[in-house]
Formats: C-alpha cells, structure tokens, sequence
C-alpha cells in the first residue's frame, strides 16, 4: 500500500513532464528511453553470454582434467598388473641360481664339458631387484650346439638377459670350432623382510 502511494506521485509527476514537452523534445525524450531500455537489455545479454561462457569453459577444462585422471588411473592400473606379472616371473627361480641354471643347460645340449665357467662380476640392487652378472665360458662347441644353448637359457623360465658375447673361431682337427665368452644378467626378488633389517643395520 506504501509503495502504491510513493509511485502515484512519481507517475504524475513524469506525465507532468512529458505533457509540458514540445513534440521536438518529447520525441527525443522517447528515444533516450528507448535508447536506455536497449542498452540495458543489451548489457544483461552480454554479462549473462560472458557468465555462460565462463561456466562452460570450466566445465569443459574439468571435463578435460577428468578424462586425464581416468588415462592415469587406467595406465596406473596396467603398470601394476604388469609389476604383478613380472613379480611372479622372477619368484618362478627361487632357489636356484644362475651358476646351476647355466650348468643344468649345458648339460641338456650335451655341452657340459665344454662349459668352462660361470664366475659372478658384479651385484647392482635397485629398490626391491637385485641384478647379478655373470660371466660365463664355453670352448670349442659347434654353431649348432651355441644355437641350441642360447635358446636353452633363453627359454628355460629363468629371469636372465645376455648382455653381451663375443665368439672366436678355432679348428680343431679340420673342425671349425667357437669358443664363447659371455656376460649375462640374473635378476632376483629380493624379500621386503630381509631388505628392511639390512637398512636398519646398515650405519
């Protein structure tokens, strides 16, 4: 009721004013009106396109930061399933090692006494993987009796990898023989228990 009251005033006042106009000015009046009403009109569609824009464009970069997370969280997963794979594969050998592994070989090609020697050079441990590597000797065996070894140790199940061979050529009575030098990587699992108390006694 107080509102009506207030306006009422105002609205004759205005049809006062507007009454007193020439045709010139009230013409004019109408347009700065019209004028006014646009441009407001105008600028809410502009700050409320620029508010919709903004939300958009954030939607769209946490859309974006999502689907990231999802890829991480889904290469995270197969690295882990991998870790899991190759942790299995490395528990396969324990409880033997190498020195016996490359003995057991030589011996299932008919070439265990020509295996000269397998002596261990150097222990490299990263986190929970111990890698030693051997060298290993072999003296006048045929080409297809070092094929047949190579695949023997590659094959057997153990966790190795030939880092390096060199051959040299002899002849033996007419026979072209190859002695064999090699160096070769085991890599063990090393237990979490065992590796612990060593870095507590460890100064």
């Amino acid at each position: 009721m107080a509102s009506i009251t207030i306006v009422e005033p105002m609205r004759e006042r205005f049809a006062q004013l507007v009454a007193t106009m020439s045709p010139r000015d009230r013409t004019l009046f109408v347009g700065l009106v019209v004028f006014a009403v646009v441009a407001l009109l105008g600028g809410a569609w502009w700050v409320s396109r620029s508010i919709l824009g903004d939300v958009r464009s954030r939607v769209e970069q946490r859309e974006e930061t999502l689907a990231l997370l999802s890829a991480l969280a889904a290469d995270q997963a197969e690295a882990a399933a991998q870790v899991e794979t190759i942790e299995a594969e490395l528990r396969k050998s324990d409880g033997q090692d190498l020195p016996s592994f490359i003995e057991k070989s030589a011996e299932k090609v008919g070439i265990a006494t020509n295996l000269q020697g397998v002596r261990e050079k150097q222990v490299v441990t990263e986190g929970s993987l111990e890698e030693k590597t051997y060298s290993v000797e072999v003296s006048k065996i045929l080409l297809p009796q070092l094929t047949d070894f190579l695949y023997a140790i590659e094959t057997g199940g153990y966790p190795l990898r030939v880092r390096s061979m060199k051959t040299k050529s002899v002849t033996t009575q007419g026979v072209k023989m190859l002695t064999v030098s090699m160096e070769i990587s085991a890599f063990r699992l090393l237990d979490s228990s065992a590796e612990a108390s060593t870095e507590e006694e460890t100064p």
